[in-house]
């Protein structure tokens, strides 16, 4: 008797792991850092429609992790680095890859870092004051420009402020040391030196900025400069050819 109620179980249970293996697809890539190297041992989780599957990337950064279909959250992370998540909705098991996965370093504390070919360079702070007269109020940087060697720069915005100042305004600085000024007569005039640059979000606190200038000297400003503004503070960097 007992073999006869052990058979059909059996079976019943082989059908069912096969059903589950047919259903389940796999989701490849591979997990680099901000200066193109492979991170190893880094670790992916998938949650889909209550399913969770895990995996590690290996020493060349590839990784495959199976999925169920649906709504499915991908997160990619390892200590010291800022967390990638993505969201996905699949209707199918069909296998994907997802490419490359970005993973920057955290740097060692708040502020502005240039990303070189292998590390990061800290931008030194600096102050900006102002001189008014009659006629304009004039904003000037006091302070040591860090030395960057190339004008297409890609740079990691670490925040730790509290509250959290996410924006700065990119400002040239002519040979005189001056951002440009506010005009108060005859009218009201911005004359300012701005610059464009291109953010792009990481996480809640950490960005990046794109930006591709000639040589000469630069301030990001934290926040913005105003009819109000008399002193304030930011990253002073100068571009050689």
């Amino acid at each position: 008797m007992l073999k006869i109620f052990y058979i059909p179980l059996i079976i019943a249970l082989f059908v069912v792991k096969s059903l589950y293996a047919f259903e389940t697809g796999i989701i490849q890539g591979r997990i680099i850092d901000g200066f193109e190297k492979p991170i190893s041992l880094a670790n992916i989780v998938v949650i889909s429609n209550g399913a969770k599957s895990t995996s590690t990337s290996d020493s060349s950064g590839n990784f495959s992790v199976g999925f169920n279909p649906g709504n499915i959250k991908i997160t990619f992370n390892k200590e010291g680095y800022v967390p990638v998540y993505i969201p996905l909705s699949l209707d199918e098991n069909n296998d994907l890859s997802v490419g490359e996965i970005i993973l920057w370093k955290i740097p060692p504390k708040g502020g502005l870092f240039v990303v070189g070919s292998d590390i990061y360079t800290e931008i030194n702070t600096a102050e900006y004051y102002s001189e008014a007269s009659s006629k304009e109020r004039r904003f000037f940087v006091k302070g040591s420009p860090t030395v960057v060697k190339s004008n297409d720069l890609k740079i990691i915005d670490f925040q730790t402020d509290n509250p959290l100042v996410v924006g700065k305004t990119l400002y040239s600085v002519d040979e005189k040391g001056s951002l440009g000024s506010i005009l108060f007569y005859p009218s009201q005039k911005y004359i300012l030196n701005k610059e464009e640059d291109i953010y792009m979000k990481i996480a809640d606190n950490v960005g990046m900025r794109k930006l591709n200038l000639p040589p000469g000297r630069y301030f990001y400003c934290t926040g913005e400069i105003t009819i109000r503004s008399k002193i304030g503070f930011g990253f002073f960097f100068e571009i050689t050819s």
